[in-house]
């Protein structure tokens, strides 16, 4: 009897002993707040780098749209002011 009672003993120390170890699962919620942590933290990383790439190539866009508008200006007014006979 004093063998069987240790043993039992033996097996619930070694179940909480088991149960204590391991990874600990994370609940629907603590899943969510962890996939919108992730999401917010790329969101962020993809807009800073978006704008900083926006301010770099905002001027060069600028002058090219305002050439090519100019040119086309041009282009119009030589088509109008050339007299037909």
């Amino acid at each position: 009897m004093k063998k069987t009672v240790i043993g039992i003993f033996a097996v619930v120390a070694m179940s909480f002993a088991l149960a204590s170890c391991g990874e600990k699962l994370l609940t629907d919620t603590q899943v969510q707040e962890e996939i919108q942590k992730g999401f917010d933290a790329g969101k962020a990383a993809v807009e800073s780098e978006m704008n900083t790439k926006c301010e770099t190539e905002f001027e060069a866009r600028s002058v090219a749209e305002f050439e090519r508008m100019k040119t086309e200006a041009e282009a119009a007014a030589a088509a109008t002011a050339k007299p037909t006979k």
